[in-house]
């Protein structure tokens, strides 16, 4: 097995974190407009507090694992050969 395919794997799984956080966040947003427009009871202010929570939260690891990464890219690339 040559380095860049044992690296192919960890790249892998952060194309799908990433993905995965993506969906996580619209899938917030939708929600958080959705039940805004439902009702303005309290219950909406505490739904609404914990999906904006989520969709920090979800940024936050989005960001670590882009940072990961391109670290993880940049670590493992191979010089090109003339």
């Amino acid at each position: 097995m040559s380095e860049r395919q044992a690296n192919e794997g960890p790249i892998d799984l952060c194309h799908k974190v990433l993905r995965f956080s993506t969906g996580i966040i619209l899938a917030a947003f939708v929600l958080i407009i959705i039940v805004t427009t439902i009702s303005t009871d309290n219950w909406v202010l505490l739904v609404g507090k914990g999906l904006y929570y989520l969709i920090v939260l979800q940024a936050f690891v989005s960001l670590a694992t882009w940072y990961y990464r391109t670290r993880l890219e940049k670590a493992h690339t191979l010089p090109e050969e003339n």
